[in-house]
């Protein structure tokens, strides 16, 4: 399977009814650029949306949470595309300027070859983690205003999607939830 995208706006405490909805023919997306049009939210931020830079940051509502499942070097890959093609988006953020939270699951979802996904929930106001559930990301800061989808290492601080990502697996790679 490959990486999806979806913005949405219902109750995801359970990690299983996330992956439907990001896995849904009709919701789902292959690129966070395609998820943000598909609930018309475009480039969307108080005055002009580009920085003295020429970044882009797109802004979604308080009460919308970003999911994106796939493989790690997948999920890297759509950071890098968001990050550096048309229509860009370099930074994410909600609506109101409030802290984003970060939560994720490990699914496995091919019990032959063992393949195992990760599962990100990313958005103002996310469910408590658990043990069987929704994890919580060690050392994600508390008050996190956006996120990048450039690839920054995490000690330059700045919140990078794709090192997050990449921490993900590295710390806790191992599957708790059989899809």
């Amino acid at each position: 399977m490959s990486t999806a995208f979806v913005i949405v706006r219902d109750n995801v405490d359970q990690p299983l009814v996330a992956r439907s909805y990001a896995r849904d023919k009709t919701m789902g997306r292959p690129s966070l650029s395609e998820a943000f049009a598909r609930v018309g939210r475009d480039r969307e931020k108080t005055g002009d949306s580009k920085d003295v830079l020429g970044r882009t940051t797109y802004v979604f509502s308080d009460d919308s949470i970003l999911l994106m499942i796939g493989q790690t070097a997948e999920l890297e890959a759509g950071c890098k595309v968001a990050n550096e093609t048309k229509p860009w988006i370099n930074f994410i953020e909600a609506d109101s300027g409030k802290s984003l939270q970060l939560r994720y699951a490990r699914i496995q979802v091919h019990p032959v070859s063992k393949q195992t996904d990760t599962l990100i929930a990313l958005g103002a106001t996310l469910p408590d983690s658990s043990k069987d559930g929704w994890h919580e990301c060690k050392g994600w800061p508390m008050f996190s205003k956006y996120v990048t989808t450039a690839d920054k290492t995490l000690q330059e601080n700045v919140q990078s999607l794709p090192g997050w990502i990449r921490e993900i697996k590295e710390n806790d790679g191992k599957k708790w939830i059989d899809a």
